[in-house]
C-alpha cells in the first residue's frame, strides 16, 4: 500500500507538470461543451421549419399557407406522420413549430379560431418562436382579424440536443483519459526503459500501475463533476440526481476504458503502432457512441452493433440519471448498461492477466 501512495504522489507531480495532459482532460471538454451547447441552446436558423395539417378547409387557410410557403423565413411543410400526433412531436421536440388550419364553416361561433399556432417551450427554440409570430403578426395586420397567438406545448429538458451533448462530452472526455492518459503513458515509459529501472528497485506491478490508475481515476471523477456542474449553472440540469448511481456508472466507465487502454497497451509493439491502434479504436468508439447524434438515428443492424460500445452503454445511462431521475427503485432500467461496462471491465482484466509483462 505504501508503495501504492508513492507513485500515486508521482503520478500527481508529473501530471502537474504536463500542461498539455491538464489542458486536454479539462480545459477542451469545457470549451467544446459551451461552444457546441450554448449556440444550440440560442440558434436562430435560417429557415423556420413550420408543419402544417387541414390547409384545404378554407380557401382563407390556403391562400395563408401559400403567403408562408413563400416566405424566405419560413420551410412550410405538412404534417403527415400518422404515429405520432402533432401535440406529441411537439412535446418531444421532433418538430418545434405547428400550424393548425381549422373548418369555421362547422362552428357559427365567430370567434371561433380558424388558426391555431403551438410551439414548444424550449429555450433554445424562442428566438424561433418571436421570429414565427411576427410574421404572422406582419400577415395579419391591417383590416383582416387578429393574428392567431402561439399557443406553447409543454416539452420537457428531455427533449432537448443537450440531452446527448452532455453525456456525450462526458463519456468521450472519460474514453481519452482511458486510452490516451493511461495506455499511451505506460506504453511509451515501457519503450524509454523504465520498467526495467523499477525492477531494479523490488518493486512490483501491482502498485506501480495501481498508482496510475488511481491518478486517473481521481482526474476522471473531477472532470465529471465539472462538467456536470457546468451543465447545472449554464444549462440549468436538475440537480435531483442520485449521486451513488452515478458514481457506480462513472466507476465502471472509467474502469472499462482504462481496461482497454492497457489492452492496448500490451498488445501494441511500439509507440507508433499503439497510436495508430487508438486511432482506429478511439474514432468508432466517438462515431457509434451517441457522443453528438442519437444511435436511433443508425439503422437497426448498426444499432446492435453500437449497444455493444461501453461507450454507448455509458452514455445512455448518464442521459437516463441526468435528465430521467433513474434511482435505485428503477435501477433495472440501467441494468443493461451496467452489465455491459462490467463485462469490458472483466474482458480487459483478463486479458491484461494473460499479456502483461513486467
Amino acid at each position: 500500500m505504501k508503495k501504492t501512495w508513492v507513485f500515486f504522489k508521482l503520478r500527481m507531480l508529473q501530471l502537474k507538470s504536463d500542461k498539455t495532459a491538464l489542458f486536454f482532460c479539462y480545459v477542451l471538454p469545457v470549451i467544446l461543451l459551451l461552444g457546441v451547447g450554448y449556440p444550440l441552446q440560442m440558434r436562430d436558423d435560417a429557415k423556420i421549419a413550420v408543419w402544417y395539417s387541414g390547409v384545404a378547409a378554407e380557401p382563407s387557410s390556403a391562400a395563408m399557407a401559400a403567403y408562408l410557403g413563400k416566405h424566405k423565413l419560413i420551410n412550410l411543410q405538412p404534417y403527415a406522420d400518422t404515429k405520432i400526433s402533432p401535440k406529441a412531436a411537439l412535446e418531444s421536440n421532433q418538430i418545434k413549430h405547428y400550424l393548425e388550419f381549422r373548418d369555421t364553416r362547422s362552428n357559427s361561433d365567430p370567434k371561433y379560431p380558424g388558426i391555431q399556432l403551438y410551439a414548444n417551450t424550449l429555450p433554445e427554440n424562442r428566438i424561433e418562436n418571436v421570429a414565427l409570430q411576427g410574421i404572422l403578426d406582419d400577415y395579419f395586420r391591417g383590416p383582416v382579424t387578429a393574428a392567431p397567438q402561439q399557443q406553447e406545448i409543454a416539452t420537457s429538458r428531455n427533449a432537448s440536443y443537450l440531452m446527448i451533448l452532455l453525456p456525450g462530452v462526458i463519456g468521450m472526455t472519460l474514453l481519452i483519459i482511458g486510452l490516451n492518459g493511461f495506455g499511451a503513458v505506460l506504453i511509451e515509459e515501457e519503450h524509454r526503459g523504465l520498467f526495467k529501472n523499477i525492477k531494479t528497485i523490488d518493486a512490483s506491478p501491482v502498485p506501480f500501475l495501481a498508482g496510475l490508475f488511481i491518478s486517473r481515476m481521481l482526474i476522471a471523477y473531477s472532470v465529471v463533476f465539472a462538467l456536470y456542474m457546468l451543465g447545472v449553472l449554464v444549462f440549468g440540469i436538475p440537480l435531483n440526481v442520485n449521486y451513488l448511481l452515478m458514481l457506480l456508472v462513472i466507476t465502471l466507465g472509467c474502469v472499462s476504458f482504462l481496461g482497454l487502454g492497457l489492452v492496448l497497451a500490451t498488445v501494441s509493439p511500439s509507440v507508433t503502432a499503439f497510436n495508430g491502434i487508438v486511432n482506429f479504436v478511439q474514432m468508432p468508439f466517438i462515431i457509434l457512441g451517441g457522443v453528438f447524434f442519437s444511435v436511433s438515428a443508425f439503422p437497426e443492424w448498426l444499432q446492435a452493433v453500437a449497444g455493444l460500445m461501453p461507450l454507448t452503454q455509458l452514455n445512455f445511462a448518464m442521459r437516463e440519471l441526468l435528465f430521467n431521475s433513474v434511482g435505485f427503485g428503477d435501477m433495472s432500467r440501467l441494468l443493461p448498461q451496467i452489465a455491459v461496462l462490467s463485462g469490458w471491465s472483466l474482458l480487459a482484466f483478463i486479458i491484461v492477466r494473460l499479456r502483461f509483462r513486467w
